[in-house]
């Protein structure tokens, strides 16, 4: 056997010597760098599993922990308002690991079309979903949830789409975090059957690196003014309070996955904080609009803002509120808040947990509405719920949705069609197969309302610009409360004064 040279000696132990001090090198960095990030930010950095996260200190020693932040930091308001270059395309970051990473190849962002492509393997056999679904929220100096184009229920079942694409609202340019996450591996249809379907793991379903920004431009005055503009958004409140050098951080859906109900778990309590929503507030385009809002702490509320004669010499007709616990809610927000100044408020359990119920409606609404000039119909909680054991499907759900719509009529009452609260993520839903299917159904219920409004003829008043930026900031997963809850009505309230 022939021995090594001298020369390769020399030079093996060069490689191990370039090797070891390129490694001590980069260690020295990053204790360096740690130090003086630490120092500078105010926050911890914790090693744990390949990755690295940054830990904002919790507020008080009682206070929940926020979710893990990996990436970016230093993004303050001033800085995110530094966008004025056009820029025709841009790369989105995302993830290397995640239920739907072998089928989603990249994501990128046109800021001059305000949109966002999903770009999916081709061609579809080739991946494990066909027409995924997908849920997304931008934040920063103002919220808004992605419009995917594909996700229509009245979409052709046998299309295949390769490049998914999401529009946003915002009123301001600026940078903006993006969250995207992977919900449904084949898309809910008005034929489908998805009792079965189950959603994608809510532990594993974020196609974006958390921290992902994208460069938003302002919208046109074209778009602005346009009847399809949201009349108000949620603002970021350092801006509010004028305080440019308060850094902007990511909203992270918030979800409760199996497992997770009524655990006390570290991990749960980081899904389920509420933590996050304090940094935002509603604000109204017109500002000339007040609300009636309540301040203060949960045992000692106040009625201290919002004039109240803005609700005042309606028609003083009575107003039925038909559904169930958030019509419910909403009839006490009401007149806890003073906006019935003119309308008579009046709650009607309307349930239907199941299809092919044997009822007699026209006997129960006449009896049941009698002295209600009007009627808001917002029956599809139960409708998709666990309470039947199984839910309506999409067709199932319009033709009950009419049948109730002319009952009301012979009832003698004036139907008007409030659309649904969106829900987020809850154990129920996150089991496979699912126990509750108001995350897989209610957006579609919502496009049936909407399609029956038009046709009909029926008013229909739509809070999703209030509500579904800030749709899983239920305290219970379930129902709207606080300001989401107290700004809805107040809006309601207006448009129940100009349909009456």
């Amino acid at each position: 056997m022939r021995k090594p040279s001298l020369r390769s000696k020399q030079l093996g132990l060069g490689v191990v010597f370039v090797v070891a001090f390129s490694f001590f090198r980069t260690i020295t960095y990053m204790i360096k760098n740690r130090v003086d990030f630490e120092e500078k930010e105010n926050i911890s950095i914790d090693i744990n599993n390949d990755l690295l996260f940054l830990k904002s200190p919790p507020a008080s020693e009682s206070a929940l922990p926020v979710p893990n932040i990996d990436v970016p930091l230093n993004l303050t308001s001033a800085a995110a308002r530094n966008t004025d270059k056009a820029i025709d395309n841009e790369v989105v970051h995302i993830s290397s690991n995640y239920t739907l990473s072998s089928d989603v190849m990249k994501v990128t962002h046109s800021p001059k079309d305000h949109e966002i492509h999903i770009h999916l393997k081709t061609p579809s056999d080739h991946r494990r979903c066909k027409n995924p679904t997908f849920e997304g929220r931008i934040s920063g100096p103002y919220l808004a949830l992605l419009k995917w184009e594909h996700d229509s229920i009245f979409a052709d079942p046998n299309k295949t789409n390769n490049v998914i694409i999401g529009t946003y609202q915002v009123p301001s340019a600026g940078v903006y975090f993006i969250e995207i996450v992977a919900m449904l591996c084949d898309s809910i249809t008005f034929r489908s059957n998805f009792k079965t379907q189950c959603l994608e793991d809510a532990r594993n379903n974020r196609i974006t690196n958390i921290g992902a920004t994208i460069n938003v431009l302002a919208p046109s005055s074209k778009v602005t003014t346009d009847s399809d503009f949201p009349l108000g958004f949620w603002k970021w409140k350092g801006d509010i309070e004028g305080n440019p050098n308060k850094s902007y951080t990511p909203l992270l859906f918030r979800f409760q996955p199996a497992g997770c109900y009524l655990a006390n778990t570290l991990e749960c309590q980081e899904y389920a904080s509420l933590a996050r929503f304090e940094d935002y507030d509603f604000v109204w385009n017109d500002l000339s609009i007040e609300d009636s809002m309540y301040l203060g702490s949960r045992s000692n509320w106040n009625r201290t803002t919002g004039d109240l004669t803005q609700f005042q010499g309606g028609s003083n007709a009575t107003v039925c509120l038909a559904g169930s616990s958030h019509s419910r809610n909403m009839q006490k927000q009401m007149e806890w808040l003073k906006v019935n100044q003119s309308i008579k408020l009046r709650f009607y359990n309307m349930e239907f947990q199941r299809p092919n119920q044997v009822r007699d409606l026209v006997q129960e609404f006449t009896t049941a509405l009698a002295g209600c000039n009007f009627t808001v119909i917002a029956t599809g909680q139960w409708s998709a719920s666990f309470a039947g054991g199984r839910p309506f499907l999409m067709f199932e759900w319009e033709d009950i949705t009419r049948k109730i719509i002319d009952t009301v009529k012979i009832a003698g009452s004036y139907p008007i069609i409030r659309l649904l609260h969106k829900q987020p993520v809850s154990q129920r839903q996150a089991t496979c197969p699912p126990m509750d299917w108001r995350v897989h159904a209610l957006s579609g219920y919502n496009e049936v309302l909407l399609k029956i409004g038009k046709e009909m003829n029926i008013p229909v008043i739509d809070t999703r610009f209030i509500i579904s930026p800030m749709f899983d900031s239920y305290e219970d997963f379930m129902h709207p409360k606080l300001q989401p809850a107290w700004r809805e009505c107040n809006h309601i309230m207006r448009e129940f004064l100009k349909i009456t």
